[in-house]
């Protein structure tokens, strides 16, 4: 019996969480460090199996799992649902593919019990080769895979929002209240490519126990978009994250928002061009920010997020600079450097 069966005959008698917690644990570091893809393909279908059974008892969606840190384990604020994403790598082709769980809580009315779903997150395959991937609304079976990570000045791992959006109910859209959430990921795709996600999530209150992916709620234009896949080469990082930007400079209004570097395409140098034919891309030293639209409208629409180009990023920890420390700091480093009979 290899290690994962003998890890999933260890937790399979009962629902112990802590037992379950364990195994999942040992589990975890395998199917990451693993350099053989059929081996960790294999435990990591026990290890969905385990997940499975651990949501199989309501108990399981508070229950921390602290010990499994190969797993991204996000929350919102008003605990709807709980989200769980790893991946696997194969070192030798330098591929990534990533695997999930959402955990849905719902109830009918404060008196009612709570009810937990657990669904497996099947990923997309190609998700960059689809052309209209950002305009989709998908559910779990259909997901553009990728590593949730939490938020900057943040105190939960996944943002909600609220807003008014129009749904097709029959033959008619009514406009009624959404509640929304945003998740932030990365996928570390191939060899060449990356790219981060910001995509949201949402459940519908006829439908409570569906998950959705794909609201209409981000807006750079008349026509929505579901999500934003931002696209980048595998030599130059990307940022994305909460922040702040402000109006101009020295300004001392500080507008909260999703912040990212702007993405620029330039055709690669002859020297590289017929390894790869395809446009580089790459952030180009500006910023571009998604704003959250609670009172005022835009083109009569609210509760939405809004794309502002070339924004200008506010970081919280200048109001904390001081140039005596800057001047100090150089100062014990040259004097460390003549130490050892080095000269700046």
């Amino acid at each position: 019996m290899g290690i994962g069966g003998w890890l999933w005959a260890q937790a399979s008698s009962s629902v112990s969480l802590p037992e379950i917690e364990r195994a999942l644990a040992q589990m975890g570091p395998l199917i990451l460090n693993h350099e053989d893809m059929e081996f960790k393909d294999s435990l990591n279908r026990e290890f969905i199996a385990l997940w499975l059974k651990a949501f199989s008892v309501p108990e399981a969606f508070s229950y921390p799992f602290d010990s499994v840190v190969t797993v991204s384990d996000l929350c919102p604020p008003d605990s709807a649902f709980r989200i769980l994403t790893w991946q696997i790598v194969d070192f030798e082709q330098r591929q990534h593919y990533y695997y999930g769980i959402v955990v849905r809580r719902w109830r009918k009315d404060k008196k009612s019990p709570w009810q937990v779903r657990a669904y497996v997150l099947q990923e997309i395959p190609e998700v960059l080769q689809e052309d209209d991937i950002e305009r989709r609304t998908l559910d779990h079976t259909q997901w553009v895979g990728a590593l949730y990570y939490h938020p900057r000045y943040s105190k939960h791992g996944v943002l909600r929002y609220e807003g008014w959006v129009k749904v097709p109910r029959g033959r008619k859209l009514v406009k009624e209240k959404l509640v929304y959430y945003i998740l932030l990921g990365w996928n570390g795709y191939d060899k060449r490519r990356n790219f981060k996600v910001i995509e949201t999530i949402f459940f519908d209150p006829r439908q409570p126990e569906k998950v959705f992916f794909g609201a209409p709620v981000i807006y750079s234009g008349p026509v929505p978009k579901m999500r934003i896949i931002l696209p980048y080469a595998e030599t130059t990082p990307l940022s994305l994250n909460k922040g702040w930007f402000v109006p101009k400079y020295g300004s001392r209004r500080r507008i909260e928002a999703i912040i990212f570097d702007h993405i620029s395409t330039g055709r690669r140098s002859q020297k590289t061009l017929w390894e790869d034919p395809r446009p580089f891309f790459g952030a180009d030293g500006t910023y571009d920010a998604l704003v959250f639209l609670k009172r005022g409208l835009w083109e009569g629409r609210r509760g939405i997020l809004v794309y502002r180009r070339n924004v200008i990023p506010y970081a919280p920890e200048i109001e904390h600079y001081d140039p005596k420390v800057i001047w100090r700091q150089r100062q014990q480093a040259l004097q460390k450097l003549r130490q050892y009979g080095l000269s700046y």
